[in-house]
C-alpha cells in the first residue's frame, strides 16, 4: 500500500466505456491508496430498481434495460442511450463526488455513466482545478477485446443470446470513441487498458 502522503487528490474520476477496465483500475487504486471505490452503475441501478421517477425523461434512465431487442438498435441510437443516461446521472455524481470532498473521504469512482463536461461543473470546477478532483478516461480501441472483457466479467451481457455480446459492444465502442473525443476537447488525460498489469500505474502517472 502507497503512504497516504503520496496521495494529491481526494476524488479520482475513472470514466469509459463498460469493458474498458475501469473496475479493474480502480479496484488496484483503491487498494494501493487504502481508500474505498464506487461503481457509478450502484447510483443507476439503485435508481431503477427502485423505479424512480424522475422530474423528467424518465424514459431515458430505463430505455436500455425496457427495450425489447434494444441491442439490434444501431450503434448511433444506443451510443446516445448511454450519453442520455450519463447526463441523467450527473446530478447524483456530482452530488455524490462534492461530499466526499467536504468530509474529507478520499475515493476512487469509476463507470460509464460519467458525463466528462462534469469537470466543468461550477461546484467541480474549483476542485479540478485545484487537483483536488482529478478526471481520466480509458480507453480500449477494439471491439474484440471489449467482447472478451465483457464476457469475463459476468455481468451486463447474455452471452447465451446470439450476437448479442458484439453488437453491445459495438455500441459500447461508438459511446466509448465520443467519451474520447470529449475527453480530447476538455483536456482530460486517455489511458487505454493494455497492458493490463501496467494499467493503475499508467492511469496515476496521466493525472499527475
Amino acid at each position: 500500500m502507497a503512504p497516504y502522503g503520496s496521495r494529491s487528490w481526494m476524488v479520482l474520476v475513472l470514466f469509459g466505456a463498460s469493458g474498458t477496465g475501469n473496475s479493474m483500475a480502480a479496484a488496484e487504486i483503491g487498494r494501493r491508496y487504502g481508500i474505498s471505490w464506487a461503481q457509478v452503475d450502484d447510483l443507476r441501478l439503485t435508481l431503477q430498481y427502485s423505479r424512480v421517477t424522475l422530474p423528467e425523461r424518465t424514459d431515458e434512465l430505463y430505455f436500455l434495460e425496457g427495450t425489447s431487442g434494444v441491442w439490434t438498435r444501431t450503434p448511433a441510437e444506443l451510443r446516445q442511450a448511454f450519453i442520455n443516461v450519463a447526463e441523467l446521472m450527473a446530478p447524483a455524481l456530482r452530488t455524490v463526488v462534492h461530499s466526499h470532498v467536504v468530509t474529507g473521504a478520499p475515493m476512487v469512482v469509476e463507470g460509464d455513466g460519467v458525463l466528462p463536461v462534469l469537470v466543468g461543473d461550477p461546484l467541480l470546477k474549483p476542485l479540478v482545478d485545484t487537483g483536488v478532483i482529478r478526471f481520466c478516461c480509458t480507453a480500449t480501441p477494439d471491439v474484440d477485446e471489449l467482447v472478451a472483457n465483457m464476457l469475463a466479467r459476468c455481468r451486463g451481457v447474455d452471452a447465451a443470446e446470439p450476437g448479442r455480446p458484439r453488437a453491445q459492444a459495438a455500441a459500447n465502442g461508438a459511446f466509448g470513441r465520443w467519451l474520447e473525443e470529449e475527453a480530447t476537447r476538455l483536456d482530460i488525460p486517455i489511458v487505454t487498458s493494455r497492458p493490463f498489469d501496467t494499467f493503475a500505474n499508467r492511469i496515476l502517472q496521466a493525472i499527475q
